[in-house]
């Protein structure tokens, strides 16, 4: 059997800076949409109804569009989730035909898995850049105390197809870096 070779240096630590971008990017999207739900429901439910007991107005205080803040946050979150479980192996996998092939041949079939599932998500980026450069044309905005254009958010679906497909692709031409444990969580 041909001997593989190893991803070089520079690509793994490549892809190991993307991965720790990445969870940053969807730690700090979760913390500010909790910090921001939290913020609106102790408001709301809590400090509004002390103050207007007392006579005073606290509408000033209310952050108008939190809610849509946290939905815009949370796709940003997700999509960046896209990336971090297909490079921990916590991604969903069916388990279908798994042992159709002796397993002296998963090292060829995981690759030919991985180039048709880079093709796919591949795919499905350039679908996704097609939707957002059409939002952008359109100058679409968003509403209800969010004004900002719908582009700038949607922007997050190809891009964390592209995350998810470069790995693909890495893994079909460097094995070694395919992750052992699909049971992995981050």
């Amino acid at each position: 059997m041909r001997q593989l070779s190893a991803a070089p240096r520079k690509v793994r630590t490549f892809l190991a800076v993307w991965h720790s971008v990445e969870v940053w990017i969807a730690v700090l999207a979760f913390s500010a949409i909790a910090l921001l739900l939290i913020y609106d429901v102790v408001l709301r439910e809590a400090v509004m109804p002390l103050l207007g007991g007392i006579g005073i107005d606290g509408r000033s205080l209310v952050l108008y569009g939190s809610q849509k803040i946290a939905v815009y946050l949370l796709i940003f979150g997700a999509f960046a989730g896209i990336g971090i479980a297909t490079w921990t192996g916590a991604q969903l996998v069916p388990k279908v035909g798994e042992r159709v092939f002796p397993r002296d041949w998963d090292v060829s079939a995981n690759r030919i898995a991985d180039i048709f599932t880079f093709a796919f998500l591949t795919a499905v980026t350039v679908i996704a850049a097609m939707f957002v450069y059409d939002t952008y044309l359109s100058g679409q905005r968003g509403s209800s105390g969010v004004s900002i254009e719908i582009w700038k958010v949607q922007i997050a679906l190809p891009l964390g197809f592209a995350s998810a497909a470069m790995r693909y692709l890495a893994f079909a031409i460097w094995p070694d870096l395919r992750p052992e444990d699909g049971e992995t969580l981050e």
